[in-house]
């Protein structure tokens, strides 16, 4: 049994001390006192019993040794039978294959630079046309075009009455059809389809 000290397990599994010191107090990793009160762990069965006591994080955690590939440890419900195939080692490059797969080419360093470069830029172009007020929100327009309409329903509604005012004559039948008359137009406006 060789013991090492905390920081040389840290080393070889790929950890901070503080997470090994984490793993000694949840009773993750278990220590061996030395006569001279030292805590020192073994080391031929601490990555054993780290990796089964810790909760594996994507991208964290012990590293396996070189030159070995990293297995995912059995859960306690599982045979040795439902176990994970061991995977090949691959190569760093994407293969031609899994490009395939995923539908995806991804551009080298330069490209994907001059694209953000690009955009950013773009970016800059709108908020300066929206400071000189060359770009106007959506949202302005909307409501500014929904004061207009509502201002211009509400002279037309008022047609009937100014014709009064302005043609005593009329006979309040002909008040009532020149009032149908408007808000039929009205309607028919409101029922028309936007052309865009």
């Amino acid at each position: 049994m060789a013991l090492i000290s905390k920081a040389d397990a840290a080393r070889a599994l790929g950890v901070t001390k503080e997470a090994v010191y984490a793993a000694i107090r949840t009773n993750r990793l278990s220590v061996v006192r030395t006569g001279d009160g030292r805590e020192l762990i073994n080391s031929s069965t601490m990555r054993e019993e780290w990796t089964a006591k810790t909760q594996k994080r994507v991208g964290r955690g012990p590293k396996p040794p070189a030159g070995t590939v990293e297995r995912t440890p059995l859960r306690p419900h599982e045979q040795p039978s439902q176990a994970h195939p061991t995977p090949t080692p691959t190569s760093t490059t994407p293969s031609h294959e899994s490009l395939a797969r995923t539908n995806e080419v991804i551009p080298d360093y330069n490209e994907s630079r001059a694209r953000t470069e690009h955009l950013k830029a773009e970016l800059l172009e709108l908020e300066r046309k929206q400071k000189e007020e060359i770009l106007v929100k959506t949202e302005e327009i909307e409501s500014k075009w929904v004061e207009i309409i509502t201002i211009a329903r509400t002279k037309i509604l008022g047609i009937p009455t100014k014709a009064k005012q302005r043609i005593p004559d009329l006979d309040n039948s002909a008040i009532t059809i020149l009032d149908d008359i408007v808000r039929e137009t009205l309607e028919d406006l409101a029922a028309a389809p936007a052309r865009t």
